[in-house]
């Protein structure tokens, strides 16, 4: 589901991104952002920076009561996605990559909120300290681009399985 999203989600802004900067091997895509030997695409990267839980929701009771009795239930994962969406341009093209960046900015700001295969998904952009957004790009290789981190609200990672306790029980029982 995380490909699916960042995939998605780097689409859009493709097609944001082309309609204003015309270049048919397109503006925006997944990848990993690095220091390394490879050319530099000349695109906007989206990159998963890391995932959370999302504790805003509170955390639901693993037993449910049904018709049978009750069930002991696994509660779903609420996450959220940490993604920096970078300029990742050679060193000649850097006035290129802060123009990219400014339409990235304008896009999250007029896109704050998308929809895959039905579900809503909410985009808002994190503010990093200098020290942050120092260890972000250490961790990345130390190579600097143009960039904004971004959080993904809303995946839900809910396999559906249920298990049985051994007793199924119709009333409460109250000793006194």
């Amino acid at each position: 589901m995380i490909r699916k999203i960042l995939t998605y989600y780097a689409e859009r802004l493709n097609e944001y991104l082309s309609s204003r900067h015309h270049r048919p091997e397109g503006l925006a895509t997944v990848g990993l952002i690095g220091n390394s030997a490879e050319e530099r695409p000349n695109k906007m990267v989206a990159c998963l920076l890391g995932v959370e839980r999302e504790t805003a929701g509170g955390i639901s009771a693993p037993v449910q009561r049904t018709k049978e009795g009750y069930v002991r239930t696994q509660p779903p994962l609420l996450l959220n996605l940490n993604v920096m969406l970078a300029a990742v341009f050679d060193e000649r093209r850097y006035a290129e990559a802060l123009s990219v960046l400014s339409d990235t900015l304008r896009f999250i700001q007029s896109t704050p909120k998308f929809t895959v295969d039905g579900t809503d998904y909410t985009v808002e952009i994190v503010s990093l300290t200098a020290q942050d957004l120092n260890n972000v790009w250490t961790l990345l290789g130390g190579q600097y681009y143009p960039s904004v981190v971004c959080k993904i609200r809303r995946l839900t990672i809910d396999a559906e399985e249920i298990s049985t306790s051994g007793k199924t029980v119709d009333k409460p029982i109250v000793e006194m």
